[in-house]
């Protein structure tokens, strides 16, 4: 079965503990949480002294996504954050490889994200060192776009592209219910998902949800 991923970036900034509690009380198992360094990406979200301070009041798994431009600068302060996975954008760094290994060295999950305008083939000699594939479905840095539907033909060929590994693919951006119903079908295991599940009625939204991706 596949797993809805709240993305706290989509919470209410004034009421951020109240939605974790939420979270928490609905028996969520991981959160997704975007790092965002104004540069890499043009808004700027969660620094690590942010996430650390919410993990300590979480049992949620934390699923780290760094959007910044030099992510071995910043790797050893979300390590240190505890967040049990993390994953680094191919386009921001000529040194992925390495900066994965460091991930998993530290016995957390590493993870790879590759932006609408990359090819899926670029992961081919990454499959040994990675624990999931973070497709982003929409351009990353900015919220309430629309949910790119080519985005559904590369979730397809990157679950050819891993065959009989263990490595689930995530997607993240427009989510709704429809479309994360179409992203499992897909082949999508982790389905991000922010204004569509904090806008309006979240608990009721978020039982649609987890209907959804059954």
């Amino acid at each position: 079965m596949a797993q809805i991923l709240p993305s706290i970036f989509g919470a209410d900034i004034m009421h951020l503990q109240d939605d974790i509690n939420f979270l928490e009380e609905e028996n969520t198992q991981i959160l997704h949480v975007d790092l965002m360094d104004g540069n890499f990406v043009s808004n700027i979200a969660f620094g690590p002294n942010q996430i650390a301070e919410m993990k300590k009041n979480s049992t949620m798994i934390f699923d780290v996504h760094m959007m910044v431009k030099h992510p071995k600068d910043h790797i050893d302060d979300v390590l240190a954050t505890g967040a049990e996975m993390i994953s680094v954008h191919y386009e921001s760094t000529p040194h992925i490889h390495s900066i994965l290994q460091k991930i998993r060295q530290a016995g957390r999950k590493a993870g790879v994200v590759i932006n609408p305008g990359t090819s899926e083939v670029v992961l081919e000699y990454l499959l040994n060192d990675i624990d999931y594939i973070l497709i982003m479905t929409i351009n990353p840095g900015q919220p309430g776009q629309s949910f790119i539907p080519k985005s559904l033909e590369k979730i397809r060929n990157t679950k050819q592209l891993i065959g009989d590994r263990k490595i689930d693919i995530e997607v993240d951006g427009g989510v709704n219910i429809e479309i994360a119903e179409k992203c499992v079908k897909a082949g999508a295991e982790l389905i991000v998902v922010g204004g569509a599940l904090f806008s309006g009625d979240k608990q009721a939204q978020y039982q649609l949800l987890k209907e959804a991706v059954k």
